[in-house]
């Protein structure tokens, strides 16, 4: 399981492994923007599967709505509520990729 740092642990981190010098060169700073940027993408693109889960649950609920009168129906589609989310986001989404 991974621990969550705090920015003060992330900081204390830094500061204790690497020195002075080896930020100062250019291959220090390029390691410390490619960590940042991986870091900085790996929490948007959670973000962005979190968003396009609850959208894709909020879709899915209209459609219960819509079916709600017919018993069967709704049975059906609670059965593949998962299935109906990820054709839901591939199919809204899986352009938006590039």
């Amino acid at each position: 399981m991974e621990k969550k740092l705090t920015v003060e642990e992330v900081t204390e981190l830094i500061t204790k492994t690497f020195t002075p010098s080896y930020v100062a060169t250019e291959e220090g700073q390029a390691h410390l923007n490619r960590t940042g940027k991986a870091v900085t993408n790996e929490s948007l693109n959670k973000r962005k599967e979190s968003q396009r889960k609850t959208l894709a649950g909020i879709a899915f609920n209209k459609q219960l709505a819509k079916v709600a009168s017919d018993q069967a129906k709704v049975e059906e589609l609670l059965i593949l509520k998962e299935e109906w989310i990820t054709k839901y986001i591939a199919k809204h989404y899986e352009s938006d990729e590039d």
